[in-house]
Order: C-alpha cells, then structure tokens, then sequence
C-alpha cells in the first residue's frame, strides 16, 4: 500500500482510528459524526441541517444515526422546565462510545463539548427552540395562536401542487404537512396563492438539494406583512364614468370612452337636443351645401 498524507496546518479535527475502521458502522455514520464534532464550541448546526448538506439521502442518513445511537456515539436527552413546563431536546455526540448512564449523564452536565438539537425527531418537543438553545430568560413573547385548519388544509395544498410547476421544489405529503402552518402564514395575512407560489419558485438556483428546507427558508423570510381586512359589507367602489356618455369605464381608466373620444363636438346642439342629433345635422349639410343649418335641423327634429 503506498500511503501519502499531508498533514494539515488548520482547520483539522483529529478522529480515533477506532472510529475510522468501527466494523459496525458505514462511511455515512463515520461521515456525519465526523462533520458533528468538528463544529466549533456554540454552533448552532443539527444532526438535520447536517444531513442536509450530504449527497447521500435522508434514509441512508437516518439509518446512519440510528447507528451511531446504537453503537454509543449519539445520544438524546429530554427535559422539563419545572417554570415553564418547555420541554428541551438536546443530542450529545462522541467520538468515544459511551454506555454507562453515568458517564452520559456526566457528559450531558459538562459544559461546553458537542451537545447539538435533536434535528428533526419524529414527535416534535412541546416548546423546544427551533435553535437547540432554552432561553428561558430571553424569550417573554407569548406563543402565536394556531393557524386557521381551512388555510393550513389550503395551504398543504398550495404546496403540493408546487412541484407540479417546479419540479425542483417538488415536496413530499409529510413535508407539505410540516411546512403547512407557515404557509398558512402567507394566507392570514392576505397573500394569494399565485403570490406564494410565485416567490417560492421565483429566482431558483440551478439545483435545490434540498427542496423542503429551501421552501421553509422563503417562507420564513419572506413573510408579507399582514393586510388589513376588507369588510364583506362594505360597498364597493364606484367604477369611473365616461364624462361625455355617462357609461362605466374599466377600473383604473379616466377621460372619455372610445366612441366619446372619436366623436365630433356638438356644440352649436340646440339644448335639448337627442343624442347625436348634431352628427346627423352636420352630415345633412355637407351633403347638401344650399341647406341652411337651420332648415337641416327641421328636417331631423321634423322626422321624429
């Protein structure tokens, strides 16, 4: 064997050669324990956005963890506030299999060392910081309400039927349910479906490795603000008028209708004079030059 390594001079984390040649686990598990523990101290990366960032799939990458838990290398812990009643998720990863519930005890109490979120569990904690951090202290905004379950239902919908114009954002029945509620979001505060479909295909890079993770980014960031209500019983706005006709014009237009705008004056019109009266009067008299305007117009108002 011909063996030829550089020893890097940075940015290196040192794995035990036990880890490395583990004949229980496969190179995804080896992979992503190695990708946890060289995070620096206080990132806030998971098990979850980890994977996100692999080639290899999300069940080679559950499968992965699963056997990091069984092999002592990841371990989950839950806990309760006795305040707040918050339940936290916390994982601890280990380059070193633990099994003694001590030692993992021990562990989860030391400070500082490689204690990332829980990613995304399969029952979601009650309260647990989307960042893996429990700021009790900080945090005094009261929860948000539940979304309406007409607009999630609408908006699960909106997002399946995203993949049907975007394939590269093309979401699976679960993954439309999870994102369902920030969607719902968009439809609370006025949004259309056409708006939200259009801002989360809008601008796509080349390839989206991971759709649904894409898709809960824009919809986060680009949250409208709400819109205020209009009320149902409210009249509606009077369409503009043609001044010289008096028809209704198309929302948003002004000044004369077409017919009104191609139309001759009718100023020398005697008052009260039928509609168009004057066009008529008018042709009467270059068609027959020794009539006088007089004589034409009782002509016309002597025909009806």
């Amino acid at each position: 064997m011909i063996r030829h390594a550089i020893p890097p001079t940075r940015f290196f984390s040192q794995t035990p050669n036990d880890l490395i040649r583990h004949p229980r686990l496969n190179g995804t598990a080896v992979r992503l324990l190695q990708w946890a523990l060289s995070l620096p101290e206080g990132s806030r990366e998971t098990l979850q956005s980890i994977g996100e960032k692999m080639p290899e799939g999300r069940i080679a990458l559950r499968r992965a963890r699963q056997q990091l838990e069984a092999e002592g290398y990841v371990h989950t812990c839950r806990t309760q506030s006795p305040e707040t009643g918050r339940w936290t998720t916390r994982v601890l990863v280990s380059n070193v299999p633990l099994r003694d519930p001590a030692e993992i005890e021990e562990a989860f109490a030391a400070p500082g060392g490689s204690i990332l979120t829980a990613g995304a569990p399969s029952v979601r904690a009650v309260g647990a910081s989307p960042k893996g951090e429990n700021k009790e202290e900080e945090n005094t905004s009261h929860p948000e309400p539940p979304a309406d379950e007409s607009l999630v239902a609408r908006a699960a919908a909106a997002l399946q039927r995203l993949g049907r114009r975007e394939a590269r954002l093309a979401l699976g029945v679960a993954e439309a349910v999870r994102l369902a509620p920030l969607a719902a979001r968009w439809l609370a505060n006025g949004a259309s479906e056409l708006e939200l479909r259009t801002a989360l295909s809008s601008g796509l890079p080349h390839t989206v490795h991971s759709p649904a993770g894409f898709v809960a980014r824009r919809l986060r960031d680009k949250l409208p603000a709400p819109r205020p209500a209009r009320d149902p019983a409210a009249p509606a706005a009077p369409l503009p008028e043609c001044p010289g006709c008096g028809d209704p014009l198309p929302p948003g237009r002004t000044g004369p209708c077409p017919p009104c705008s191609t139309a001759a004056p009718a100023s020398d019109a005697p008052s009260g004079a039928p509609r168009g009266a004057a066009l008529v009067r008018a042709g009467i008299v270059r068609q027959r030059p020794h009539v006088k305007p007089s004589a034409a117009a009782d002509i016309i108002y002597g025909s009806f």
